[in-house]
């Protein structure tokens, strides 16, 4: 395919394009829609079995899986001496949002918004000989809009989320025991309860302009270009692409699947549909997928956990990378993200999964979900590492043994 320069240079001519030509690309937006597009055309080149896949979800939900629980919060808080049964509900709506759709990316609330359209995007490379087994690389192409909070406190942003989802705990736990004991307890009883409450409730009310602070901050409704998230693992697969594509650089017994997903920023939408369509045909695939591998002032990392540590990546697929990256000299950590990436769907599917990511020493870069994700801000060197790492991976997956065969 040619040099390290050669690559780097076509990596960053597809970067420059797309920010270029298309620019910033939300989720269900025309823009990303023409992203797709332009992955496909490129992927045609290579492969002609190439293949966009619409799908439908309601984008709108993720904003509100922010907000609509703080909120709740507060309106709980103003009425637990006024209409405590209203108070126990609207406590317990929050809770149930923030940990279905915001932290277990399920779709509670979606289905109360507009229905849109996103796309994902792959192509199929079959080996030289009888395929064995199914490897799956794969990206996002679409990117999210700035989010204040984070750029300005990086990744303690996780600790506003925290006042955000521990206050709606609590508040919810208060709300149905004095709702329980206004109808099973005596007047003292609840009264003696009330005077417990009292501190959790005052420390709830200091809490509230953190929260609306929260609310304010969390997302802007300023697009990003997102070079880094995420068509830095997007250059990487089209340059794959080009790689499988040569005769003498085909997998010998691997069928290779390139995805590049849509709606990925706002809850692995692309991802999940994409797994509900192909799941016969990828549940015993490795997947390796490539998020933010750019960013400057990052190392590569190849990720254990998500989403504040509940869901568990594949351990295979984690000593796998490890294995192939101490062999090819790649520098890399191992660790968990505090979100999620599409790998997260997989894994949830019991789909052999993990992802690459560049992580900065305090976690994500700088640059994350800001308008100062661009291309200036990439690493190419970086990048063309998780491209050599992803393609040494996929070489090791091909090299094993096949089923029967003795070690």
């Amino acid at each position: 395919m040619g040099s390290k320069i050669q690559i780097i240079e076509k990596m960053r001519g597809h970067i420059l394009w797309i920010c270029d030509r298309i620019g910033p690309r939300p989720p269900c937006s025309a823009a990303e829609r023409r992203c797709a597009e332009y992955i496909r055309d490129e992927w045609k080149k290579y492969t002609d079995e190439t293949f966009l896949e619409i799908f439908t979800c309601h984008p709108d939900a993720y904003r509100a899986s922010f907000r609509w629980p703080i909120a709740l919060t507060i309106l709980s808080l103003c009425l637990y001496h006024l209409i405590p049964l209203l108070s126990f509900l609207c406590s317990t709506a929050s809770f149930l949002i923030l940990v279905f759709n915001l932290i277990l990316n399920r779709e509670l609330i979606d289905r109360a918004f507009p229905e849109k359209e996103s796309c994902n995007v792959f192509a199929k490379f079959t080996p030289q000989g009888p395929s064995d087994r199914t490897v799956l690389i794969s990206c996002h192409h679409d990117a999210n809009f700035a989010f204040p909070i984070v750029n300005r406190f990086g990744s303690r942003f996780g600790l506003f989320m925290a006042v955000v989802v521990l206050s709606s705990a609590l508040l919810t736990i208060l709300t149905f025991l004095s709702l329980l004991l206004s109808f099973t307890g005596p007047e003292a009883l609840l009264a003696g309860y009330q005077a417990v409450a009292l501190p959790f409730l005052i420390l709830l009310t200091a809490g509230v302009p953190v929260q609306l602070y929260t609310f304010l901050r969390v997302i802007s409704e300023e697009p990003v270009l997102g070079a880094n998230d995420n068509l830095s693992g997007v250059a990487d697969c089209l340059a794959l692409a080009e790689h499988l594509s040569q005769p003498e650089t085909r997998p010998r017994q691997t069928t290779v699947w390139l995805v590049s997903f849509g709606c990925e920023e706002f809850g692995i939408r692309g991802s999940k549909r994409f797994i509900e369509k192909h799941r016969d045909e990828i549940q015993d695939a490795h997947v390796l997928n490539l998020d933010m591998v750019g960013g400057k002032g990052a190392k590569l990392q190849v990720v254990t956990k998500e989403e504040k540590n509940l869901i568990q990546l594949s351990p295979k697929m984690v000593r796998l990378v490890q294995e192939v990256a101490r062999k090819e000299g790649i520098p890399l950590k191992t660790g968990p993200v505090i979100a999620f990436t599409d790998a997260m769907a997989f894994a949830m599917k019991g789909i052999q999964a993990t992802s690459l990511v560049a992580q900065g020493e305090k976690g994500v870069v700088d640059t994350y979900h800001s308008v100062d994700d661009t291309p200036e801000h990439l690493d190419y060197d970086l990048l063309f590492d998780s491209y050599r790492l992803s393609l040494a991976v996929l070489e090791h997956i091909d090299a094993m043994p096949k089923q029967g065969e003795r070690h």
